[in-house]
């Protein structure tokens, strides 16, 4: 067995730090795949591609990135990403899940994140939630071993 695969949705808002009373839907879907176990034992990085969906500023637009599964030492998921916004920008999203085992349901569903540009500069942030009651059957259905 190589590693594992997922595939996860996660559906909320964001706005432009240009204009923060403007709050828009914003989604991704991605497919996560991991390195072989025992390089993912020693590095929990998975690589990440799918669709970004930031209504008005990158619709339907290609990602690729990475997911930091650092469940164990870190307590941490960490996500990010590369696409391109509707006028052909480069932008990057970071977000990370901070685990708290008391809040687990809420941190574990919850993800705050930054869009930035090219030069590193935030533009954007973005609140996103996994929506365990009505996802979470395919989610755990997509897991998968790798060959």
């Amino acid at each position: 067995m190589s590693g594992f695969e997922f595939r996860e949705t996660m559906a909320g808002s964001y706005h432009l730090l240009s204009r923060p009373d403007d709050e828009r839907p914003f989604s991704f879907s991605v497919r996560v795949r991991s390195v072989p176990w025992l390089k993912f034992l020693r590095e929990p990085l998975a690589d990440m591609e799918g669709e970004v969906d930031a209504e008005g500023f990158a619709d339907h637009r290609a990602l690729r990135g990475t997911m930091l599964l650092d469940l164990v030492r870190g307590r941490r998921l960490g996500y990010r990403f590369d696409f391109t916004d509707n006028e052909g920008q480069p932008r990057v999203f970071r977000g990370q899940k901070n685990v708290e085992l008391g809040r687990l349901l809420h941190t574990m569903t919850t993800l705050p994140g930054a869009i930035e540009d090219e030069r590193g500069d935030e533009v954007g942030r973005v609140l996103v939630r996994f929506d365990a009651q009505s996802d979470m059957f395919q989610f755990l259905k997509s897991f998968r071993a790798q060959r």
